[in-house]
């Protein structure tokens, strides 16, 4: 493919902004850049200082965000040394994040939660990304490892919490507009303001893509609002709301020879789907005093999905509906003399699931009609040992009960099946517990360790097969026993590190056998992470990550295997230059190492290939008018980050989703 000129030109510039910028820092040596400690609330689900919390939460600002580039929740984890994410449609669209390894069953591991509300979809389709804008986020932090405690079932491999924009002091008012490689155009419109006590933030944003592939195109629409009240100094209410609809084509997979022809072809000329859906959220806290904290939150979200998979004979409609209430305390008090803070909660999730499917764009010949309900206690005690090291003690017991239901017509032929009507009801609850010790040694820094257990209940269509209706009811919860330790240092204001290991033992796995979900042998994932940043002077800043994954089967036929759709490696490495005249150009080089393909479960195909790529972006901002032009893979490097084994083939293939060569997308932002 002929490259994309203007990559040359951002090269180009690249070279000159050093100079430019060397000028404009040496006249202003009072303004430093310093790296500052972190004030995190997901791993406490409440403020808390990260040096005293055992895990590691990396913590990403809009700031982060923006320089970044992404368009998406997912392309904005890519960075971190720990996790990893795939991207099926290349568009955005259908991105799974993997934090400890768990490869075709990742959307299942890690619990997405804004602003304290769980979003997790209680079937397989993974969390709809497409609900938040990265432009109303204020940071995202991302708890590495267990979360079961606090958060509950899905939270193996980690937790991602987004914390939107709230409305600040005064007013303001900012508009985008972008255009793009594959017809990309982006537009974002809001603002907010405050009086007195009372704050308001809105936006609108309207982004459609093309796409890199045939039946690619991408049209995606998102409003959001917050108003937030504070009333006293220890009294507050706020309310969000947010909208999404989104309408995308499914381009499929393409075989190694398909790919070869024409890797931006697609097979599937009908596939496509759609999905709108509404989010509320309703919130109050208030402070006791020496009585401590309560904080209560109301939800509610309606989600429809239509997905037409005519390549596959498949249509469905979806109606997902999901009721949330969560209550926590907080006690801060001296215990023996020493700082204390008990943390107590309860968390109640209703969620009524009813799908309807057919062979044909209409079809609504047989029907689903699930419910789950989620009642779970937890607590969490912080005692500080010494004035440096601090013991983190919780448990929680959750109780789901979970109802099936499938009404399925019958296939007539020799493949088909008769008419089918079932149900089951499940209600086994599962414990999680956590104990952790950190020893801050200076200020920001701390090595920390942690054993805990943690559990995935399977989701409905794990149970269920949407073809005959059969519910699996022999399939089990997952759980593990984890072990974890790490480092984070904060030295001189200049530089973060984060170092992690970790191993996890599972019991009961669940995976797709190619005729139901099936709970597999023993698995163990073993792990280790590093993120740093160094802000070498007040121009130039490194930064970079990586993760080692090892997550092998441990018993069974496959025994010593390696988990499909699981990396060994992946790493990155940057350097963020930032000029005092409002110039701003950052460079970042990725790694992914080879995989094997899902399903290959015996390890019998060769590995997915390793790829690298590299991303630029450059910005002028003056008096809050930014330009900005964003590049990823500017190398077209060709590469696919997910597949599937096929052994039912002769000779047994691999089939690939093929990723975007060279993307770019320029733009102007106004603000104030």
């Amino acid at each position: 493919m002929k490259r994309e000129w203007w990559v040359f030109l951002l090269l180009a510039i690249a070279m000159f902004l050093p100079v430019a910028g060397y000028a404009e820092e040496t006249g202003d040596t009072e303004k430093k850049v310093e790296i500052l400690g972190d004030i995190v609330v997901t791993a406490t689900r409440s403020e808390q200082n990260v040096e005293k919390v055992p895990a590691h939460v990396a913590v990403i600002t809009a700031e982060d965000i923006k320089a970044s580039g992404a368009q998406s929740i997912p392309d904005v984890l890519r960075n971190l040394g720990g996790v990893l994410v795939s991207d099926l449609n290349g568009n955005g669209n259908n991105q799974t994040i993997d934090m400890g390894g768990f490869g075709e069953t990742a959307n299942r591991h890690v619990v997405v939660v804004i602003n304290g509300r769980r979003v997790n979809p209680i079937d397989q389709a993974g969390v709809n990304w497409s609900i938040i804008p990265v432009e109303n986020i204020e940071r995202i932090e991302v708890l590495h490892g267990s979360g079961s405690v606090l958060y509950g079932d899905n939270a193996m491999g980690g937790v991602i919490n987004i914390i939107t924009k709230r409305g600040g002091e005064g007013s303001k008012f900012h508009v985008e507009a972008a255009a793009g490689t594959a017809n990309t155009s982006k537009m974002r419109v809001g603002g907010g303001f405050s009086a007195g006590p009372v704050g308001l933030d809105l936006g609108y944003t309207e982004y459609h893509t093309d796409g890199y592939r045939d039946r690619s195109e991408l049209d995606r629409k998102n409003m959001y609002g917050n108003l937030q009240a504070d009333f006293t100094d220890s009294f507050s209410v706020f309310f969000d709301v947010r909208a999404s609809q989104t309408e995308y084509q499914l381009p499929g997979v393409l075989t190694k020879a398909q790919m070869d022809a024409d890797r931006t072809q697609s097979v599937n000329p009908n596939d496509e789907g759609e999905a709108r859906k509404i989010a509320f959220a309703l919130g109050s806290e208030k402070d006791f005093g020496q009585y401590g904290a309560l904080k209560v939150n109301l939800s509610y979200s309606d989600e429809d999905i239509d997905s037409d998979m005519a390549s596959w004979w498949s249509y469905m409609i979806f109606d997902v509906q999901t009721l949330g209430l969560t209550s926590q305390y907080i006690l801060e008090k001296n215990l023996a003399g020493r700082d204390n803070r008990l943390t107590l909660g309860v968390d109640f999730y209703d969620t009524r699931y009813e799908a309807w499917s057919g062979s044909f764009k209409g079809d609504r010949s047989n029907n689903y009609n699930h419910s789950k309900k989620t009642l779970a206690g937890y607590f969490q005690d912080e005692f500080n040992l010494t004035d440096s090291l601090l013991l983190n003690v919780g448990a929680r017991y959750e109780k789901p009960e979970i109802e099936l239901n499938a009404d399925v017509a019958e296939v007539p032929g020799p493949y088909g099946h008769p008419a089918n009507k079932t149900d089951e009801e499940m209600d086994e609850g599962e414990w999680a517990w956590n104990i952790g010790l950190a020893y801050s040694f200076l200020p920001g820094s701390k090595i920390y360790g942690r054993v805990y257990r943690s559990f995935r209940y399977p989701v409905v269509d794990e149970f269920t097969s949407y073809y005959t209706g059969e519910i699996n009811e022999d399939l089990k919860q997952e759980t593990s026993i984890g072990y974890e330790a790490g480092l984070g240092l904060t030295l001189f204001s200049k530089l973060k590190l984060n170092l992690r290991g970790y191993m996890m033992e599972v019991e009961d796995e669940i995976v797709w056998s190619g005729i139901q979900n099936e709970n597999l042998d023993e698995t163990r994932h073993v792990g280790g992470e590093v993120d740093f940043t160094y802000q070498a002077t007040d121009l130039i800043a490194l930064y970079g990550g990586g993760g080692y994954t090892d997550a092998e089967f441990t018993k069974g036929i496959n025994d010593g295997k390696d988990i499909p759709l699981v990396p060994a490696w992946k790493a990155n490495a940057g350097v963020d230059f930032k000029f005092a005249n409002g110039l701003r150009y950052r460079v970042q080089y990725n790694y992914v190492g080879g995989q094997y393909f899902g399903t290959d479960y015996g390890n019998d195909y060769d590995e997915m290939d390793s790829h690298n790529t590299v991303d630029m972006y450059l910005s002028y901002n003056f008096k809050g008018l930014e330009i900005f032009a964003n590049a990823t893979n500017v190398f077209d490097e060709e590469y696919s980050d997910s597949g599937f084994y096929r052994s039912y083939m002769m000779p047994p293939d691999a089939t690939y989703y093929p990723m975007p060569e060279a993307v770019y997308l320029v733009g102007v932002r106004f603000s104030y």
